[in-house]
């Protein structure tokens, strides 16, 4: 039998996981999948290697928790893939606080520790947690760790990760934490291969949760996405930078309750808003001419704008532009405005690769040979950087 790893997200609703096959210390992927629609009404998906559903299951007669759809996830993984046996599992959690700047093996003491940063980061962290807890339960044996996607920031100066307030506040675990991490050290991680000489590099993680992130030789030194995952740029759902005294306004005029107001900005915000409504999909808004989705993607289109243009600054200068995850791998349309309005620094792309480059599994350079400026598309694989950070844990 081949060792094999999962790699698990898990959310309030749903567990997403990849399954990888460790031989000699490389990894290959065998599936992907996920539950959705948990706890009520619950359906298992599982795609092979090549992305064809080989297996869909619904469980309507049953609630499904994080603990029983992993009882149950384990064996089915074992006997469709009967080659293998889960020996490790590497969680994605959004934050690791002070503690963890790299990735870590757990156990109760970590979980809690983990699970005590829920206050700061309530959207994912807890059920994150809850993830690990469960398949500690139903399979103790499963050696686990988890990657932090607050983790690469921690290179940040202290002028980029402190905030202009009084110590006491920093003191009570505010501070510019950055997210995406994880996907921005799977970039950071391609580029000595891809851009030997490159030094000043600012990637756009541009999908449903959008932040862009400057790095100086493959180390993060600011992040848009700032405290919580509400902030930087304007996202599906969620509002992106939104000011303080306009949130000490609507509460002290109890317009809203701190709770509806929280909802307000991270579910009813962002794309969604700017369309009036109509889509939180860029898909859907850059097929639609109505004047909302226009104004939409116009909006959107500056403040990415905005912050590339300020992280050159802080960058003092740019030698590589990345667009990554399902807006930035997909939407060559956004790429070529963007570019287009970056001619000031000498960014010329090739309308022809980029088009190509829609839907490859492989980065694609997208740039012309005399642009200032090397423009590439790369797929992002968070799971593939959970699983090797895992496997050398466990192996070391």
């Amino acid at each position: 039998m081949k060792p094999a790893i999962i790699v698990i997200n898990s959310g309030s609703t749903s567990l997403k996981f990849a399954l990888y096959e460790v031989s000699a210390k490389s990894l290959k992927l065998r599936c992907k999948g996920s539950y959705t629609g948990m706890p009520k009404n619950a359906e298992l998906k599982l795609k092979d290697s090549t992305g064809k559903i080989s297996l869909s299951k619904q469980f309507t007669d049953q609630t499904v928790d994080h603990e029983l759809a992993l009882s149950q996830l384990i064996p089915i993984l074992e006997k469709e893939y009967d080659d293998i046996e889960v020996k490790y599992a590497g969680h994605r959690i959004v934050s690791g606080g002070e503690r963890f700047v790299h990735s870590v093996l757990l156990d109760d003491e970590v979980l809690d520790y983990l699970e005590g940063l829920s206050v700061i980061e309530p959207t994912h962290q807890h059920f994150e947690v809850m993830g690990a807890r469960a398949l500690a339960k139903v399979f103790p044996h499963v050696i686990q760790s988890a990657s932090f996607d607050t983790s690469f920031h921690r290179t940040m100066p202290r002028v980029a990760e402190f905030y202009a307030v009084p110590e006491e506040i920093h003191q009570h675990g505010v501070r510019h934490w950055g997210f995406h991490g994880i996907s921005y050290a799977y970039i950071s991680s391609l580029l000595p291969d891809l851009v030997p000489d490159a030094r000043k590099v600012i990637t756009a993680h541009l999908g449903g949760g959008a932040s862009i992130c400057a790095m100086l030789d493959g180390r993060s030194i600011d992040t848009s996405m700032q405290f919580g995952a509400i902030t930087g740029l304007p996202m599906a759902t969620r509002s992106g930078d939104f000011p303080a005294d306009a949130l000490f306004y609507l509460l002290k005029q109890g317009k809203y309750s701190i709770t509806e107001l929280e909802n307000i900005l991270s579910k009813k915000s962002g794309l969604l808003a700017l369309t009036g409504n109509f889509s939180e999909d860029m898909q859907q808004i850059e097929e639609s001419d109505s004047e909302a989705c226009q104004f939409a993607r116009d909006t959107f289109d500056y403040m990415l704008l905005k912050y590339i243009g300020a992280y050159t600054a802080a960058l003092n200068g740019l030698d590589v532009l990345i667009f990554t995850a399902g807006i930035g791998e997909n939407d060559p349309a956004l790429r070529k405005r963007i570019c287009s309005r970056l001619d000031w620094m000498g960014v010329k792309i090739d309308d022809t690769k980029n088009n190509q480059a829609l839907g490859s599994i492989h980065p694609q350079k997208i740039s012309t040979l005399d642009s200032a400026v090397t423009v590439y598309v790369i797929p992002t694989n968070e799971e593939l950087m959970i699983a090797q950070s895992a496997i050398q844990l466990s192996y070391n």
